[in-house]
């Protein structure tokens, strides 16, 4: 059976440098903390991951410290056995980093939901904590 799918891209500003981000983007209590949903992440190649409660989940594909993560990740509602594959890439900025989101491969049907829950869900706290962390300095 053929699926249609399509590509969710988003890119996204932080105050802080691409390590700062990176780091912060495999810490499991971090993420559970800014998203209000249980994470758990073993952060190494072949490690997996979990989150939103339980509702995702994969593993590593590729680390490259400070400026690339690559995930194999699934979501309750896909196809049973059906990965997409995270493609997050760290740039410096002036002003601290750029995010180039990339997710390929999402279910034509939730490509809608996941690129608003991905932006408000996800990077949206992501970019509220780091400005508040930042006004704190």
């Amino acid at each position: 059976m053929k699926i249609k799918t399509d590509n969710i891209f988003q890119v996204i500003e932080l105050d802080v440098d691409t390590n700062q981000a990176y780091q912060s983007l495999l810490n499991a209590s971090l993420l559970s903390k800014l998203t209000g949903m249980k994470a758990e992440i073993d952060a190494k190649v072949g490690g997996s991951f979990n989150g939103w409660d339980h509702k995702c989940e994969g593993f590593y594909t590729y680390l490259n410290d400070g400026k690339r993560i690559v995930q194999s990740w699934t979501h309750q509602d896909f196809p049973a056995g059906l990965y997409s594959t995270v493609i997050l890439d760290f740039e410096s900025t002036e002003h601290g980093c750029r995010i180039s989101f990339n997710h390929i491969g999402v279910p034509e049907e939730d490509g809608g939901w996941l690129t608003e829950t991905w932006k408000n869900n996800f990077w949206t706290p992501v970019q509220d904590h780091f400005a508040v962390a930042t006004e704190a300095k």
